[in-house]
């Protein structure tokens, strides 16, 4: 299998992860037997493992964008992402059952990316340029932390298959066991680790979230299962508690049909679906994408949702992923997102988060541009070949969100969205398209 096929396994894999982590919090097994401590330490290791990945996903993805980038402050931002990406992925690595070699390796080479990142972080904050020394530095780090993230993937689509942690640890106290073996691909001769002599301080940051999308009505428990009752009409539901003091207080229900089992959560306030999930497994193909990502659509609308729009799409091993967006007057708000999993099997909507249209869905103003897309285009750097612009509101950096221009754009056979101001022109953020043998990815 290929780099690309692994890698997009993995993606796919994530919101089965992440509904089992939900199921797991939610119903937890409160029998303290030791299948269950097995179970739950088996869980902890994979959800360090699964960490460890996603920052060495977005560690490759960073360097590939610092490498084209031209803009200050988008080469401050790309080398502070990639030092606080470091420091997570030497969190998650020391709480992983490996062999001395195992960790020590792999922990010196993220450790020290982080202190070269820091080092020319703090030239460019000083107005200094990256050299062209530097540059060729970066793109060895690249090729490195490429080849790195496809043995992690590897790895990940092995434990997506049912590969256990927690059973191929025969001690932790010895100097090697099974899964330290597995690992050793992540730091073996294969690999091309550069020289480096920097080793420094991590920065990291947080981002305060204020509930903007949901009303104030409040919602009893009963209501909610009726919701449910009406949305899946083929499914049996019962409730199984509430979850309170996080971000959203939900009521909480299981749902049954035939030999399949699903979760889903409902805010007590407004009444909305936050989550729902399955375990149906991939089946046929008989529904085509585009049927998949109206199947999407008017899911969205039979829950009140009429206004959002499938921007994204990914066909992933038998499903189609989908993302839903907010339109207002033309402009693609982005924080305002749905992602919903359909099956290609038979057009079942198996798969539904929807955290960030909770957390951010209002009527915006303001979505008049200051400047037009043919200034805004002048921003684009030659060697990038425009093949679409659109307006749009992204999430700002840490607080807030900003208005702007999306060109989508093609180098060297790579597409990148690059993002910017349009108010102030300033370079806001580049996405890079990853090219799959399942579709593309957005990173």
């Amino acid at each position: 299998m290929s780099k690309a096929g692994i890698i997009t396994i993995v993606v796919c894999c994530a919101l089965t992860l992440a509904s089992l982590t939900a199921l797991g919090i939610v119903w937890g097994s409160s029998s303290a037997t030791i299948s269950d401590y097995k179970q739950q330490l088996n869980y902890t290791y994979q959800s360090n493992f699964y960490s460890l990945t996603d920052s060495v996903n977005n560690i490759e993805t960073n360097l590939s964008k610092l490498l084209v980038s031209t803009d200050d402050e988008k080469q401050e931002e790309y080398l502070t992402d990639i030092v606080s990406l470091c420091e997570n992925s030497s969190n998650s690595l020391s709480n992983l059952p490996l062999d001395h070699t195992a960790l020590n390796q792999t922990t010196k080479f993220v450790n020290q990316l982080g202190g070269y990142a820091f080092t020319l972080h703090q030239k460019v904050v000083q107005g200094q340029d990256i050299t062209d020394d530097d540059l060729s530095q970066l793109d060895t780090l690249y090729e490195s932390a490429s080849d790195v993230k496809f043995e992690l993937n590897r790895l990940a689509t092995l434990i997506n298959s049912g590969y256990s942690i927690v059973d191929n640890v025969a001690d932790p106290n010895i100097r090697t066991n099974n899964f330290s073996g597995e690992f050793s691909g992540v730091y073996d001769d294969t690999i091309e680790y550069p020289t480096l002599i920097y080793d420094g301080p991590f920065s990291d940051s947080t981002q305060n979230k204020e509930v903007k999308g949901l009303d104030s009505s409040e919602t009893n428990q009963t209501e909610a299962q009726l919701l449910l009752e009406q949305w899946f009409p083929e499914w049996s539901v019962s409730a199984s508690g509430e979850t309170k003091g996080s971000d959203f207080d939900t009521w909480n229900f299981k749902l049954s049909k035939e030999d399949n089992s699903a979760y889903a959560q409902i805010t007590q306030k407004g009444a909305f679906l936050l989550q729902f999930g399955t375990n149906i497994d991939a089946g046929g193909d008989s529904k085509s994408v585009e049927e998949c990502e109206i199947i999407a659509s008017e899911f969205a609308k039979n829950l009140g949702i009429s206004n959002a729009e499938v921007v994204w799409s990914a066909d992933c091993q038998g499903f189609v992923y989908c993302n839903l967006t907010y339109i207002q007057d033309d402009v693609i708000i982005y924080p305002d997102m749905i992602k919903v999993k359909v099956s290609r099997d038979d057009g079942q909507v198996v798969g539904w988060e929807a955290r960030s249209w909770a957390f951010n869905h209002i009527e915006r103003t303001n979505l008049t541009p200051t400047i037009s897309k043919e200034t805004a285009s002048e921003k684009i750097d030659s060697f990038l070949n425009v093949l679409s612009t659109k307006l749009t509101v992204i999430p700002g950096e840490y607080v807030g969100e900003n208005l702007a221009w999306e060109f989508k754009a093609l180098k060297d056979g790579n597409v990148y969205y690059v993002y910017i101001d349009a108010h102030t022109g300033q370079d806001l953020k580049i996405m890079k398209v990853i090219q799959t043998d399942d579709g593309e990815l957005l990173m």
